[in-house]
């Protein structure tokens, strides 16, 4: 592949992955696609390329918490069910499940994940944070899990502390991971929580901050520092981690109204090109491009992703930089193949 191009990944559609235990139709309103449609998020693993999907679904589309993994770096990379989900009769129907945050087996119960979800390395473990529940009222979840990749379970409910009553009340929080270390940053009600994977405890970092509901973010690893951009409220800050300090930023260039107003986005820190790279929903090969430098944005020059379709309901953590494989992995559809760029 040329830099800039774009490719699908045959055979590569979610539709495709094995499911041992079903839960729709019984249960839910639009069955499976929701691991896609409904304001999903997915992780990379840095380690071997793979792509996890760990529990989307949600309010009363998808009841169904399985685990799929897709191993980028196999010659011919299918999904494949590392959990499957817990039956239908330990999952309170979504007319008596109110902000349910685990089924009846103690498993987490599905959610729409948005940016809630990381992949730690140090720990060997994919991180589900907050999200909104099954269940009718679709509330905001509370609580953070995680998933064991040694064996493919699920830890007990309560191995990982909540959050806090900042994220209680309010959807689409921005989390963001720093991969040398494993903390978790999130941004809600205008603070910051930092989680520190060391000690498996939470910190109020700052009490005056950015926004952070529908905001894409992503960690400079050159600058040990977190971009945060649009969402509700149009947010352009910068976190300095080692400072522990919040600054807004002016946004320049072509294309900065796009990133600034754009809700939902999808985005990644690319260290080769020391710049972010940002989806938004649209069909088309577009992506944008901001400075980490100065700040300054505008489009990457592509190729051949004129067949890529609209997603629904955003972008969150679909959007996965994949540095083995010097590009960016983006799932649009649950039917669709995944697309590749190469961006180095």
């Amino acid at each position: 592949m040329t830099v800039g191009e774009w490719r699908q990944v045959s055979g590569t559609a979610l539709s495709s992955a094995p499911m041992a235990v079903k839960t729709y139709p019984s249960l839910g309103n639009t069955g499976p696609s929701s691991k896609v449609d409904t304001w999903s998020g997915y992780a990379v693993d840095t380690r071997d390329s793979s792509v996890y999907s760990l529990a989307n679904g949600g309010h009363q589309d998808y009841a169904g918490n399985e685990v799929n993994r897709l191993r980028l770096s196999d010659g011919a990379p299918a999904w494949t069910e590392l959990r499957e989900s817990s039956p239908s009769s330990v999952i309170p129907t979504a007319a008596s499940g109110q902000n349910v945050t685990h089924y009846n087996d103690g498993r987490p119960a599905s959610r729409h994940v948005y940016y809630g979800v990381t992949l730690n390395e140090v720990s060997n473990k994919a991180m589900l944070f907050t999200g909104s529940g099954w269940g009718n009222q679709g509330g905001a979840l509370h609580s953070a899990d995680s998933f064991s990749l040694s064996s493919n379970s699920w830890d007990a409910k309560g191995t990982v502390p909540d959050p806090g009553a900042d994220f209680y009340n309010q959807l689409g929080w921005t989390w963001c991971e720093v991969k040398a270390t494993g903390d978790v940053y999130g941004i809600g009600n205008f603070k910051v929580r930092r989680w520190r994977q060391a000690t498996n405890s939470w910190t109020t970092m700052l009490t005056s901050s950015a926004n952070g509901q529908y905001t894409a973010s992503a960690h400079d690893s050159s600058r040990n520092r977190i971009l945060f951009v649009g969402g509700e409220v149009g947010d352009h800050h910068v976190y300095d981690i080692g400072s522990n300090t919040m600054t807004a930023i002016t946004l320049t260039g072509p294309n900065a109204s796009n990133v600034i107003n754009g809700k939902q986005l999808g985005m990644v820190y690319v260290p080769a090109l020391d710049a972010y790279l940002l989806r938004d929903t649209a069909a088309g090969g577009t992506i944008y491009r901001i400075n980490a430098s100065t700040w300054s944005v505008d489009t990457l020059t592509t190729s051949g992703g004129g067949g890529i379709p609209s997603t629904n309901n955003g972008v969150w953590r679909r959007f996965l930089y994949v540095p083995a494989l010097k590009g960016i992995v983006y799932l649009p559809t649950y039917n669709g193949n995944i697309w590749f760029i190469r961006t180095q």
